[in-house]
């Protein structure tokens, strides 16, 4: 009888404690969520119940015209073939300046008068072959008389005629020395005058009155023309297949915010400087204002030749690491995930150089939710 009631009491205790337990089994069962994204490696697949289908969007990938640009430091400098550095044709004494540093000069327009102890000699030289050269023809005429009546022997008249050619060679000489140094030889005894070579404008002054100069390779200022001025920019090892003569470049200064100045590219250097691993662009800037001066920094945008480029939205690129990724289409709601060379952002969008071809279809929105 004890152990019926026992047995009795058990039942009551087993039972709702049975029942309470498999009611928590079933609840859970129907709380347990289906997994939103299923992995195989790199390929992914988005089951037909997952909250991912309504915010994915794919998009076919296109070619597009695009002009790359970038950017390089760089500065103005004067038009070497628009620029004279005067320097003494002889070593000697500034006797006297005609122009002053930033005035306007043309050419062949005295710039200062030196006297010169080689101007001297010059001129003695010159006076000494003319005088030589009178006595010649002098003796030569007096030998023709003399063969003509039959006193004179021809080897004497032959004698004449070789000095007279002798003093004439030393006459021209003389003269030849005194027209390179600008000197008249009907203007014997004055200074000698240094004129400028080109029209422009006195950009550098290192020279006073008395001065005496012995070392000719030393500039006595600087003549140049500054209505076209070179913009120097140097260009990284990097770019420079991406610069060309004839490209469209855009220069900006910081003495001018707010304006650009329109160019081309005039030439490309061929020399790559070892320490800064960058070459010399030039791009000639017509300046007919003046506004340009040499040694201003400036910065200068090129612009590459439009061609088409693989470009995709930024959104698209996922960032792991240092390698770059995106999500490709292989079907519907089945993706794979690849390894891409992202190049240049432009706006909102990015060039893919390579591991991506226009017509695939990729991720372009919340592509983070499949990494």
């Amino acid at each position: 009888m004890l152990r019926a009631r026992i047995l009795y009491f058990m039942i009551l205790v087993v039972l709702p404690a049975a029942s309470v337990t498999g009611c928590s089994q079933g609840r859970g069962a129907q709380l347990e969520e289906p997994p939103a994204l299923e992995r195989h490696g790199d390929r992914l697949t988005v089951p037909a119940n997952s909250p991912l289908r309504s915010r994915l969007h794919a998009e076919a990938v296109e070619l597009r015209t695009v002009r790359r640009h970038f950017v390089a430091p760089a500065s103005v400098e004067a038009d070497p073939a628009r620029a004279a550095r005067i320097t003494p044709p002889l070593a000697g004494r500034v006797v006297r300046l005609l122009v002053h540093f930033g005035e306007s000069v043309q050419k062949n327009e005295p710039l200062l008068a030196l006297d010169s102890p080689d101007l001297v000699a010059a001129q003695t030289d010159y006076l000494r072959a003319k005088s030589a050269l009178g006595q010649a023809e002098r003796t030569l005429a007096r030998q023709k008389d003399l063969f003509e009546h039959g006193i004179g022997a021809k080897r004497e008249l032959e004698q004449a005629q070789t000095e007279r050619e002798v003093a004439q060679s030393e006459l021209q000489r003389a003269e030849i020395r005194l027209h390179l140094l600008g000197i008249d030889p009907g203007h014997l005894g004055e200074p000698l005058m240094v004129r400028s070579p080109i029209t422009g404008r006195v950009i550098e002054f290192s020279v006073a009155p008395g001065e005496f100069r012995n070392d000719l390779s030393m500039p006595l200022m600087t003549v140049a023309d500054l209505s076209t001025v070179w913009v120097t920019a140097n260009v990284q090892e990097k770019d420079i297949r991406r610069v060309r003569p004839g490209q469209d470049a855009i220069a900006t200064f910081a003495a001018y915010p707010g304006e650009s100045f329109p160019g081309k590219v005039l030439f490309v250097g061929d020399l790559l400087d070892p320490e800064t691993r960058t070459i010399k662009v030039r791009i000639a800037f017509a300046n007919p204002n003046q506004w340009l001066k040499p040694g201003m920094f400036a910065t200068v945008t090129f612009t590459e030749t439009a061609a088409a480029e693989v470009l995709v939205p930024t959104s698209a690129l996922v960032l792991v690491g240092d390698k770059s990724y995106v999500f490709v289409e292989t079907g519907p709601f089945a993706f794979e995930r690849r390894i891409v060379e992202a190049g240049e952002q432009i706006d909102h969008a990015t060039i893919i150089t390579s591991g991506l071809s226009a017509g695939e279809r990729i991720v372009t929105r919340d592509a983070l939710l499949l990494q």
